[in-house]
């Protein structure tokens, strides 16, 4: 008789591929970050919230600093569980698998909403970079026309270079780190060398239009100084392209918080930097001026510097913006995609979003990003931009304020699994709570600052959407329940188990 037989260990199969560093890392969470909400919407904040006045810089830093909270508890989150699915995973395991799925949802749909805003903001860039180098195809590329299909050439270019592979992602946002750190030194150097009263005599002369400042103007107003900071939570959002690579990044458990960390204060560094620059240069009467008088392409980060630098160096900035713009797509496509993936491993979305293909990429999550991606880039071009930014700044702040209650119930020994280990070592740290509670109250208060958005109809309102997205997300759970059942399973003790990836 034959003695037994030996058998090697088992090996988890993975069904994506774990390729990245730290440095990918931080360059996912800068190109996530880094793009039209200090290109576009930083200036452009003036245009809904006039009464900001000079404190742009100020609710830029500020936003920083308000995002600290978060940044802390996903970095203790990522040491004990990176996962694909991020927060929707961490609230699975320490609140409720439904309030995880609906608050996901809503997130995924107001990250869609972003990649809408994205690609029609690349279109403004890329414009306005034509146009400065004296072509004529700037014209039709900032028609409502021209914006959907240089939009859609983005969001698919970049569905494309996804579907290539994780690893050709991370090489692509460290090129673009790079590209990122060049253009926002240019910026700083120009915007804060530069006088005001040479920006006002310039901007007056090219803009063709007077700018003054208003006399007897009453102070800047701390409503609109807290809304601004909450327009800003969509430029800082893009932390979470971090920790959504914690199912494609080796030794995850490490090197994904120092990239979370890293990338958070290089993200503050430049954020203020250039709105110091910007508005050092251009006074905020003047940038008002501007967009009253219909200028609204001056009304950017390089249309600003358009005015005060040199021919050749606005050209270059013109299409670097361009480009660091319609690359903040790549990080939307990926926080999304995996999102999907992990609704598909806890079998609330069907299992073909939890396939890869033979590249190890979630093919159906990335394509159905695309596509809805693609309908709020029409919405963007027809209705406006600001909307997507308040519906997308507000599902962010949802999810921080969610993440934070479900370390709340884990402390107070009311989530299931508040004796695991992972939940555990995530409150060791004393800091752990404190960061859970102002977490809490920030985001309370940033929600309340901007649930109803100025002139906007309620069924375009961010609340009234995100109440749309509740029910249908509600739908969607209970379809998956009785699916479930059918096969004898239960989907809700499904979720409470954490996943491989």
């Amino acid at each position: 008789m034959s003695g037994p037989t030996s058998r090697a260990p088992t090996v988890p199969e993975y069904r994506l591929n774990k390729a990245l560093g730290v440095f990918a890392v931080i360059a996912s969470a800068v190109a996530g970050e880094y793009g039209a909400g200090i290109n576009f919407v930083s200036v452009q904040s003036l245009s809904v919230y006039p009464a900001v006045q000079n404190l742009v810089p100020l609710a830029m830093l500020v936003t920083g600093f308000l995002v600290l909270p978060k940044v802390f508890l996903y970095q203790r989150y990522s040491q004990v569980m990176p996962r694909a699915g991020s927060a929707y995973v961490w609230i699975g395991r320490s609140l409720n698998g439904v309030v995880a799925f609906v608050v996901g949802f809503i997130w995924w749909l107001g990250l869609c909403g972003s990649i809408g805003v994205l690609s029609f903001a690349f279109g403004t860039f890329l414009g306005q970079a034509f146009t400065a180098a004296g072509s004529s195809l700037g014209g039709a590329i900032v028609t409502p026309l021209g914006h959907v299909i240089v939009g859609l050439a983005a969001i698919w270019g970049l569905y494309w270079l996804h579907s290539t592979g994780v690893h050709r992602y991370g090489a692509f946002v460290i090129a673009l780190f790079i590209l990122i750190l060049l253009t926002a030194l240019a910026i700083v150097l120009y915007g804060a060398t530069t006088p005001p009263s040479v920006f006002v005599h310039t901007a007056s002369l090219k803009a063709g239009t007077a700018l003054s400042a208003p006399k007897g103007a009453a102070g800047p107003s701390f409503t609109a100084f807290g809304a601004v900071c909450t327009l800003f939570i969509y430029a800082y959002g893009g932390i979470s392209a971090a920790p959504s690579l914690g199912g494609e990044t080796h030794e995850a458990e490490t090197q994904m918080p120092r990239g979370i960390v890293i990338g958070w204060a290089v993200a503050v560094v430049l954020f203020s930097g250039v709105a110091y620059a910007l508005f050092h240069a251009a006074p905020w009467w003047a940038v008002i001026g501007l967009i009253a008088a219909h200028k609204m392409s001056f009304a950017t980060a390089p249309g600003l510097m358009g005015l005060i630098a040199p021919a050749a160096v606005s050209t270059i900035l013109n299409f670097a913006v361009a480009i660091i713009v319609g690359k903040t797509i790549a990080p939307a496509l990926l926080i999304n995609s995996r999102l999907l993936f992990a609704f598909g491993q806890d079998r609330i979305f069907p299992d073909r979003f939890a396939e890869t293909s033979a590249a190890k990429v979630p093919t159906a999550a990335l394509l159905l990003t695309a596509s809805i991606g693609s309908l709020f880039l029409i919405q963007s071009a027809t209705i406006g931009w600001a909307l997507g930014v308040v519906v997308r700044s507000l599902s962010i702040l949802l999810v921080w304020l969610v993440v934070a209650l479900g370390v709340l119930f884990i402390a107070l020994g009311r989530s299931a699994l508040s004796t695991e280990p992972w939940a555990r070592s995530l409150i060791v740290s004393p800091w752990t709570i404190p960061a859970a509670l102002a977490s809490v109250v920030i985001t309370l208060y940033l929600m309340s600052t901007a649930l109803v958005v100025p002139h906007t109809a309620i069924w375009f309102q961010p609340i009234f959407q995100s109440l749309i997205a509740a029910v249908i997300a509600g739908a969607i759970f209970l379809a998956a329940e009785r699916r479930a059942r059918s096969r004898g399973e239960s989907l809700r003790a499904a979720i409470l188990t954490v996943p491989l990836e």
